[in-house]
């Protein structure tokens, strides 16, 4: 079976004078390497930058990528387009789908082929998750996250701590709340990348305050490769780069493996070996490639069975909007921004997880756009008032791993599979089986929509507009006017390649799983995944420092 681009949609394989100017790709003739790692965004990324640190002087690393180098940053937030509209532009797009609740969905698949994968299109949210979501991670795993990792995934993905002074005054007046008692108050962290600003996220010139989630790690890689486009770096240790460059097989060889690669622009395959390979493509393109493999039939049978299973997400509520000028004695208008997380502290009632959700606040979410910061512009409207700040509220659940999702098998001489998955957005389906799962919860949805609707409350009380409390705008609550979760996108997929897992709230860890505590796949010896596939829970906020944090963990263990 010979990969054609075409089988893709809007999948761009190119050259660009750019990349060439910019970075060198591997030019050397041998292909035998010491570790190889199928694919570049935040798992093999921050995977390979790290070894190189490690290891990097005494082995060879090779990163393979599908896709070529679209953008020398960040994508999203990079001019006036909506970013909806750019994410299509290169088939990065969310899934949708239709229906109704009794349906089982087949949605094809869209996938985000590029040097430094998801990364590029990324807002650059560094949000850590809490303990109660942690439960969910094999012991020796999670002892490893909170004992430094995710801290240290934060800094190296260059996380900020203030989004300035107003952040800071609306945190503090939340923090006096009775909300303070269930959730931690937080200023959201985000990539910082200006290098006129200070760690703290204040600026060391004359210039604005917030930092604007630029962090990427196809520059994390160029950075490690040298700006020596003319210099090859010959056959010797160290990073080696690969771009348009799509596995179609892995197979065992000797003691370690082998991969058969094709030039997306060439035709041409090419053999590479090593004794350690890691997937990293992605909850979609990892389970694939493990399954269409030659090695795929000598793995125990369990671990086949689980393959490309599981896929699950965290959903999320629409937005309710309030318009405000104040909250306690800070004034607010159009000008000003904050993202805050209010972490769930997952307490129990008589077992329950009260809960098992996050809650983002936004003020005046369009200035944490990159695009938004020219500081010769004059401040957006905010759409309401004259001079008020726009406050938007929504929710975000964490997910267990749901085993009747799945990505198929792709058909014969094909790579694009369709991908089964039971929208797990619709109320009924998340409060009669997946929040009974994550949290023990037993509740209808009008109970749902009460406990949402009662935060929203407590929340916008501490904001006012011209001495009155905020209200939802229009009045229009959860459970009314079509405000309720979204209508199906697969947000931050995972766990199609799962690690040992707990099923539902408090049951044993299961006795399968594809991976190991190391990451390792069941039935191997040197084969590891290291991206989203592996996650044993969806969780409530953006994934990725977890991510970052096992692509450390696992730099750790190979090295």
């Amino acid at each position: 079976m010979t990969f054609k681009p075409a089988d893709y949609v809007n999948f761009v394989a190119e050259r660009t004078r750019a990349g060439e100017r910019l970075f060198l790709e591997y030019t050397g003739p041998r292909n035998d390497f010491d570790i190889i790692i199928v694919g570049s965004g935040i798992g093999g990324g921050l995977l390979a930058d790290d070894l190189a640190e490690r290891v990097g002087k005494s082995k060879r690393i090779l990163v393979l990528e599908a896709g070529s180098y679209l953008y020398p940053t960040h994508a999203y937030n990079f001019c006036r387009f909506p970013n909806s509209s750019l994410a299509k532009h290169f088939a990065c797009d969310t899934f949708w789908q239709s229906g109704n609740n009794s349906s089982e969905f087949f949605i094809d698949e869209k996938p985000q082929l590029n040097f430094g994968g998801r990364s590029i299109f990324w807002s650059g949210l560094i949000p850590t998750p809490q303990g109660w979501e942690m439960d969910y991670f094999p012991q020796r795993v999670r002892q490893d996250l909170n004992g430094g990792l995710l801290e240290r995934a934060g800094a190296v993905m260059l996380a900020s701590r203030s989004m300035g002074s107003t952040a800071e005054a609306v945190v503090a007046r939340l923090r006096q709340s009775s909300l303070a008692a269930d959730f931690s108050i937080q200023q959201t962290p985000r990539a910082l990348h200006q290098p006129y600003l200070k760690d703290d996220g204040s600026p060391s010139e004359e210039h604005f305050t917030e930092p604007t989630g630029v962090f990427n790690t196809a520059e994390l890689l160029i950075n490690q490769l040298g700006l020596t486009p003319g210099v090859s770096h010959g056959d010797g240790p160290g990073l080696h780069l690969l771009l348009n460059s799509f596995v179609e097989d892995v197979r065992r060889s000797g003691s370690g493996h082998e991969l058969v690669v094709r030039n997306t622009l060439s035709g041409q395959a090419r053999i590479f070996t090593a004794p350690q390979v890691v997937l990293a493509a992605g909850s979609i393109e990892s389970p694939k490639l493990l399954r269409r493999s030659s090695l795929f039939a000598s793995l125990p049978a369990p671990v086949q069975g689980l393959v490309g299973r599981g896929l699950t997400d965290h959903p999320t509520t629409s937005e309710i909007s309030t318009y405000v000028n104040r909250i306690g004695n800070v004034t607010l208008d159009a000008s000003d921004h904050a993202k805050i997380v209010f972490y769930s502290r997952g307490l129990r009632d008589n077992g329950v997880i009260r809960y098992p959700f996050n809650v983002e606040l936004n003020l005046n979410h369009e200035y944490w756009h990159l695009r938004e910061n020219d500081p010769g512009e004059s401040a957006r409207p905010a759409g309401g008032p004259t001079g008020a700040a726009r406050v938007d509220i929504k929710f975000s659940f964490a997910n267990c791993l749901d085993n009747d999702n799945q990505i198929h098998a792709a058909p014969p001489f094909g790579y694009v599979p369709q991908v089964v998955f039971r929208n797990q957005s619709w109320v009924d389906h998340l409060s009669q089986v997946r929040l009974p799962a994550l949290a023990g919860w037993q509740k209808s949805p009008t109970q749902i929509w009460a406990v949402l609707n009662d935060i929203t409350y407590r929340i916008m009380s501490e904001f006012s507009m011209d001495g009155v409390s905020a209200r939802p705008a229009g009045e229009v609550w959860y459970g009314q006017g079509g405000k309720g979760f979204g209508w199906g996108t697969v947000h931050h997929a995972a766990g199609s390649l799962r690690m040992p897992y707990r099923p539902r709230l408090d049951a044993p860890f299961a006795p399968d799983s594809v991976v190991d505590e190391d990451l390792k796949v069941i039935g191997t010896s040197g084969l590891y995944v290291c991206d989203m596939s592996v996650m044993p829970l969806s969780c409530a906020a953006n994934p990725v420092r977890p991510l970052a944090a096992l692509a450390l963990r696992l730099s750790q263990h190979l090295s």
